[in-house]
């Protein structure tokens, strides 16, 4: 499952963000690459380490862990470590598949579901986007500045090479309270179902939604 989280920055979180990016020094984005994709990886990532760097990640994880699409289709049960992404021209990240285990020894997350917040306005830069795989063809997005896709961790995926300009993205990987992307799916469309409900409709039939989204969460969520 792929989906748009939009407006998860708005336009003075934005701009706020990007002061602090502009004052943060960067280091080469391979040293945080795993073994196979180190080779293919050429862009630079941000040094949060800072006191800037740590007031731009803890604003940027509260503005995505409060964000309803991901709150309620991620169900988050940890969030990885930020990082933020610079690519120039001539960069960009071939093929590749995320770590299945993230973090270091005592603190690490399965990824179920990865992440890419953009943080630059499309037309500011050309080439970049994300393109990831599926069964039937390779899907390319270039999301709005504030705008972020979530997509499986397993699906090959790849940065196509920058030609113009810069691109600035959040990247980071969710372990959910539920496993298994099927029920994840399942829990979704019935939350849709449900924030669609009429206020005038069968107050019996909306409880027993209720029910149901309760009972599924009971049998499939991991605390």
């Amino acid at each position: 499952m792929r989906l748009i989280a939009g407006g998860v920055l708005d336009a003075g979180t934005l701009a706020w963000a990007r002061a602090q990016i502009d004052a943060l020094s960067w280091l080469d984005g391979a040293a945080t690459a795993g073994a196979a994709a180190r080779g293919v990886k050429r862009n630079e990532q941000a040094d949060l380490s800072t006191r800037a760097g740590q007031g731009l990640e803890a604003l940027l994880r509260e503005r995505i862990l409060t964000h309803p699409v991901v709150s309620v289709a991620a169900r988050p049960r940890t969030l990885s470590r930020l990082l933020v992404s610079r690519t120039d021209v001539g960069g960009g990240y071939g093929d590749h598949v995320d770590n299945a285990l993230m973090g270091p020894e005592g603190a690490r997350l399965r990824s179920d579901l990865s992440f890419t917040l953009f943080l630059s306005e499309p037309e500011t830069y050309e080439g970049g986007g994300l393109t990831i795989e599926d069964a039937l063809e390779d899907r390319t997005v270039r999301l709005n500045a504030g705008d972020m896709i979530l997509y499986p961790s397993g699906a090959p995926h790849r940065v196509e090479p920058v030609t113009q300009g810069t691109r600035l993205v959040c990247v980071g990987w969710i372990q959910s309270h539920v496993r298994d992307a099927a029920a994840r799916e399942v829990l979704w469309d019935l939350e849709r179902v449900r924030a669609a409900w009429p206020d005038d409709a069968d107050p019996t039939a909306r409880l027993t939604l209720d029910k149901a989204i309760g009972a599924l969460l009971r049998r499939w969520a991991e605390t």
